[in-house]
């Protein structure tokens, strides 16, 4: 057993039911740090009959009933001991979950999904749970009700092997007439279900079907998301035809200079953020990625920040308040999703348009700001600076920033590499 953890049965003498028995809980004790937690079972006792299970009687014969009762209860402790034995650090949380759940729940895919699309909500990562997730789930069980299968609600880890795999790529890309990169996108979320339950034990890795000599998540080819030095020039000097046009220009060149914020993180800033002639700030997503070596992120205010500063901040006294006044800490995380969502659909909406009305390429977005900023740091020759500038862990994560060298530069190398020539 756990040595940091002991567990006994006992009858919950707080409350009295009004058939005059007691709840038996199951009492969780962990030594360090000390804690203790009560969790139910479908059982409960008056003190007389509980102590007739407890004290087994050498005088007498006893009731059948009260020795499959005692078996009952020795199974009910036995699961409980079981489940807080994989649980390495223990916690709380985990082991209530896995103590009530049964085994078919446990090793059905689609259940681990919504544990864990629950856990995303309830992080405030709404785009994530229902971006990724759910599409990557509804997205499977379509694949079930194609193939006739009777219970397309359900998906046992076991029945999810390279075949499965390949005939789900096969159902998409050719019946669905979907995109390989689609399916990857699809399946990466799988792929990440599997891994928890890897860690947790419900499979084991004869049941893993991602990776070398197994099957590969398809990856698609990288799309230009970047804008080049004279397309930037372009766009920042075009002229907006309407309201929506500007505020669009507006926050997305400030996203830009401010070494590509995205959306959430422009939403997200608050007053106390803007430290004189600098905005600081920590990601949104570093917050809940890592947990230790949070460094925050430190930007010049040049003047381009900080005319849209000036422009769009709402009037308020109090540091926490947020800037932009998008969003406010009384709406509910799936609330501020919704309007972030919405506001980085109205930017790159107009942000189109308008780069369309001076011929540049009308599928611009948000997210180019950010990747035009990474593209032109490391093309002045620094993927370190750029990694720190956007805040990533990884330099292999900067680097699918980079939408490649600009035709002019690699004009430039073609003629320089045929400089020796007199």
């Amino acid at each position: 057993m756990n040595n940091n953890v002991s567990i006994t049965l006992s009858l919950d003498k707080r409350r009295i039911k009004t058939n005059g028995k007691f709840p038996l809980k199951i009492c969780v004790c962990q030594k360090y740090p000390k804690k203790q937690k009560y969790f139910p079972t479908k059982y409960e006792f008056d003190e007389e009959e509980y102590a007739k299970i407890i004290y087994p009687s050498k005088e007498k014969r006893e009731k059948a009933t009260i020795t499959k009762l005692r078996e009952e209860l020795t199974l009910v402790k036995k699961k409980a001991v079981d489940v807080a034995d994989k649980i390495v650090p223990f916690d709380f949380d985990f082991f209530n979950k896995k103590l009530y759940v049964t085994e078919s729940q446990e090793s059905d895919v689609f259940y681990q999904y919504d544990l864990y699309i629950k856990k995303l909500i309830k992080e405030g990562r709404i785009k994530t749970a229902n971006s990724n997730y759910e599409c990557s789930k509804k997205a499977l069980i379509n694949f079930q009700i194609f193939k006739n299968n009777k219970a397309p609600h359900l998906l046992d880890f076991k029945s999810v092997n390279v075949q499965f795999l390949d005939d789900f790529e096969r159902y998409f890309v050719e019946i669905q007439k979907g995109s390989i990169s689609t399916v990857g996108s699809y399946l990466r979320p799988l792929r990440a279900i599997f891994n928890i339950a890897l860690e947790h034990n419900i499979i084991n890795n004869n049941y893993y079907p991602f990776g070398k000599g197994r099957y590969v998540i398809p990856s698609g080819s990288k799309v230009k998301k970047a804008l080049y030095k004279e397309e930037l020039d372009l766009l920042y000097n075009a002229t907006p035809l309407t309201m929506e046009q500007e505020i669009a220009k507006d926050f997305w060149f400030f996203s830009y200079v401010c070494y590509g914020m995205n959306v959430k993180d422009i939403c997200l800033l608050r007053f106390e953020n803007i430290k004189k002639d600098t905005i600081q700030f920590i990601r949104a997503k570093t917050k809940k990625s890592k947990r230790t070596n949070i460094h925050p992120i430190v930007i010049p205010l040049i003047d381009d920040a900080y005319r849209v500063l000036k422009k769009y901040s709402i009037t308020s006294n109090n540091k926490s308040d947020f800037v932009f006044g998008k969003i406010s800490d009384g709406m509910t995380e799936t609330e501020k999703s919704k309007k972030i969502d919405a506001f980085n659909k109205f930017i790159s909406q107009h942000i189109k348009l308008l780069a369309k009305s001076v011929g540049l390429d009308s599928d611009i977005s948000t997210i180019w700001a950010r990747h035009s900023f990474a593209t032109m740091v490391i093309n002045s020759g620094s993927m370190e600076l750029a990694q720190e500038c956007l805040g990533h862990a990884s330099k292999k994560t900067t680097e699918a920033y980079f939408s490649g060298f600009a035709p002019n530069t690699l004009k430039d190398i073609s003629k320089s590499i045929m400089s020796f020539k007199k």
